[in-house]
């Protein structure tokens, strides 16, 4: 399905009925990647995993994607579908988008899902690399950063024992257009620390992440689990940065009590 938001067409995919919980994808995914999810989690509750604007088959831009525009854009699709509340889940881009949605429009969240994610702000190191990334993929195309990213967003025991899953991962990477990465790229450079905001949140959270995850590591985890008053933290073995995608059971059973207990 597709809806206009912002200006923007925005296509997205609802399944199920019940308490609505929106997916955002990760960095540089698209809404595919919750596949592993719809099926369990839709049996009790409304799943709605939108393509964030320019990546998968929803409209781009030619701009940095600022995760406070990701954010507008879901707050409009959410609007469009006449929702009072929602659980808001995001996986590493996501969650930083998450943070985004909250810090603007916090009566509109019921709980939160963080999943591989941090609050922290990019390093100036961390925003040269951005930069950087943007401008190679611009220059060289999406099979070039697939083939660099995609071993990175799995963990050691995915790398080693599932070699498929790795092709799929740079399928949809290579799927994606190259200007929604560099926009994306150069949008996340330019986040706020979003630790002030742990503080304030005032609704139950979620918060995951795998045991093997590189990008964002359990400490991280464990920080953001040390300030949000309400947060449970749960650390999925075997798995790396892509928890939902490595180890889909145990995600599933994490998210789905969670869900359960609102």
């Amino acid at each position: 399905m597709k809806t206009k938001v912002n200006g923007v067409k925005i296509a997205y995919d609802i399944h199920g009925i019940g308490v609505p919980v929106v997916l955002l994808h990760a960095f540089p995914l698209n809404r595919t990647m919750w596949e592993p999810q719809i099926e369990e989690l839709s049996k009790d509750f409304q799943l709605i995993t939108p393509d964030l604007r320019g990546f998968g088959e929803s409209e781009g831009t030619n701009e940095p994607y600022l995760m406070e525009l990701f954010a507008e854009d879901v707050y409009g699709l959410i609007n469009s579908l006449g929702l009072e509340k929602v659980v808001l889940g995001g996986l590493s881009m996501g969650g930083y988008i998450a943070f985004a949605f909250y810090r603007k429009y916090p009566e509109k969240v019921q709980a939160l899902i963080l999943a591989d994610t941090r609050a922290e702000a990019d390093t100036e190191e961390g925003k040269k690399n951005r930069k950087a990334l943007a401008d190679q993929v611009i220059g060289e195309g999406t099979k070039v950063i697939a083939e660099q990213l995609a071993p990175k967003l799995l963990g050691k025991t995915t790398r080693e024992n599932n070699r498929a899953l790795l092709e799929k991962i740079k399928d949809i990477i290579r799927s994606n257009s190259m200007a929604a990465i560099a926009n994306a790229s150069l949008g996340m450079a330019l986040r706020p620390d979003s630790n002030p905001i742990l503080e304030k949140i005032q609704c139950p959270t979620l918060i995951l992440v795998g045991e093997e995850d590189e990008l964002t590591p359990v400490a991280l985890a464990e920080n953001m689990k040390q300030k949000i008053r309400n947060a449970e933290l749960v650390v999925i073995p075997k798995a790396g940065h892509l928890s939902n995608i490595e180890q889909p059971q145990a995600f599933n059973r994490a998210v789905k009590k969670f869900l359960k207990n609102l």
